[in-house]
């Protein structure tokens, strides 16, 4: 149970509040509810769908008061090479954004490669608006590129992401600017941006150098410096605030005029409407260019080859190059069968049964039909070849001859002696050295031929050079020794 309040117009599903302050997702703030663990104005709640206002009602979880920040929005220039949404992204949003702010969302997701506006709040219900397609949200991105982008280029971009994108929700590309051998495109989508735009650029020769976002809704990047964070104004959560509520009750349309099917279907407008003659392929493998980026054969295609019947298109057929071959009247690629000549041998017959007999004649159909071989055939068992010109090796190892220099004995103890005589079975039975042994103690070896080393480093002889001076850095140093 829960207090009732007159004004029913700020309450929220408790799992959802218990979520929003961090105490992990709706799901397992359901398992806290439902095991007692949470009251509301001191009743314990264990009922699913209970509604509660998270600011005038007194609400603890494990006797502990619940603390709900007020929802705030920050946006977020985010750089290249900054990824937020694997296992360390919570952390990163903590330490862009500082304080007792609850539990963070950003709206819609960049890439590591990908730079621009990300909106950063602890209020999941306008993220979900701004993320959901449903709702029909702008999101601008300027998409610069290699290589100047002509419209009709531009068309056969737009017509791959189409497929890329499941039926669009994008509006058709513009070409904002060309300069020094790059293109910037604007790029309006209501859904989230496919994850093979580079293979699709790439696969027209416009590889994209980078993706930046603009605009998301009525939030605007602006004039913000990559990396910086900046939260929004009252004006700004109010424009803000005035947007989730219209896209949330449907009232938000999109704001031109989007791709739809019929723009890519075959038409009869000639060879201007290139639309026409790209059909669609729904199979292909994805492999890599040398550029590093993986180029997507499923659904686009580099050329237009256009329909395969010229004459329902309007157009008249080329003539073929080779005179020889059907004309191009032909309404069927079988007529050049039928109108080439023939082979200087002979064609080959139809059926494998019309040919003739072989020259050396055929092979029999069944193995027992065939005649014996020249040196004999092998005889079926092994027990009825013949014996073997050296003689058939012993069944047994014992039936075996003696070798010619003697066998092995079986015993090591049972051997002959070596012609050098054997090694002495203790280390203290071998004959001294011819050189003499090493002393066992390093004080009784002799001296060395010159001399040996003094104990002490103060005990050495003088250098015959002179020796190095111990500290005296800075005064006149010695010249150095003529090479």
């Amino acid at each position: 149970m829960t207090a009732s309040h007159e004004d029913n117009g700020n309450k929220e599903r408790l799992q959802k509040i218990l979520a929003r302050a961090g105490l992990g997702s709706r799901r397992a703030c359901e398992e806290l509810i439902v095991e007692g663990r949470v009251t509301v104005n001191g009743q314990t709640v264990s009922l699913l769908g209970t509604r509660a206002d998270p600011f005038r009602d007194a609400i603890t979880v494990d006797g502990e008061k619940l603390r709900l920040s007020r929802p705030d929005y920050w946006i977020y220039n985010k750089p290249e090479g900054v990824f937020l949404h694997d296992e360390g992204g919570a952390h990163r949003l903590e330490e862009l954004i500082r304080g007792e702010t609850g539990r963070l969302f950003t709206a819609g997701r960049l890439d590591r490669a990908a730079r621009g506006l990300l909106l950063i709040t602890n209020d999941g219900r306008i993220a979900n608006i701004l993320t959901h397609p449903r709702y029909r949200v702008a999101r601008v991105y300027h998409i610069t590129c290699k290589g100047s982008i002509s419209n009709s280029g531009a068309r056969l971009i737009e017509r791959a992401l189409y497929y890329a994108m499941d039926g669009g929700h994008f509006e058709p590309l513009s070409v904002i600017r060309r300069v020094d051998g790059k293109s910037v495109v604007k790029l309006t989508c209501y859904a989230g941006l496919a994850p093979s735009i580079r293979d699709i650029f790439l696969k027209y020769g416009h590889a994209v150098r980078s993706i930046q976002r603009e605009r998301i809704g009525p939030i605007e990047v602006g004039n913000l410096e990559p990396g910086a964070v900046r939260k929004l104004r009252g004006d700004e959560v109010s424009v803000l605030l005035g947007y989730a509520e219209a896209a949330e009750g449907g009232r938000l349309g999109y704001e031109e005029r989007v791709v739809t099917p019929a723009d890519y279907k075959r038409t009869d407008e000639g060879d201007d409407d290139l639309r026409g003659y790209f059909p669609r392929k729904k199979s292909g493998a994805r492999r890599t260019s040398a550029g590093g980026q993986k180029k997507t054969s499923a659904r686009v295609h580099g050329k237009s080859r256009g329909p395969r019947d010229f004459h329902k298109a309007g157009r008249p057929r080329p003539q073929r190059r080779d005179g020889e071959r059907a004309d191009a009247g032909s309404e069927s690629r079988g007529n050049y069968r039928n109108e080439r000549k023939p082979r200087p041998d002979g064609d080959r017959p139809k059926r494998f049964s019309d040919r003739g007999p072989r020259p050396d004649g055929d092979r029999p159909k069944r193995f027992s039909d065939r005649g014996p071989r020249p040196d004999g055939d092998r005889p079926k068992r092994f027990s009825d070849r013949g014996p073997r010109p050296d003689g058939d090796r012993p069944k047994r190892f014992g039936d075996r001859k003696p070798r010619p220099d003697g066998d092995r004995p079986k015993r090591f103890g049972d051997r002959k002696p070596r012609p050098d005589g054997d090694r002495p079975k203790r280390f203290g039975d071998r004959k001294p050295r011819p050189d003499g042994d090493r002393p066992k103690r390093f004080g009784d070896r002799k001296p060395r031929p010159d001399g040996d080393r003094p104990k002490r480093f103060g005990d050495r002889k003088p250098r015959p050079d002179g020796d190095r001076p111990k500290r005296n850095f800075g005064g006149p140093r010695k010249p150095r020794r003529p090479e």
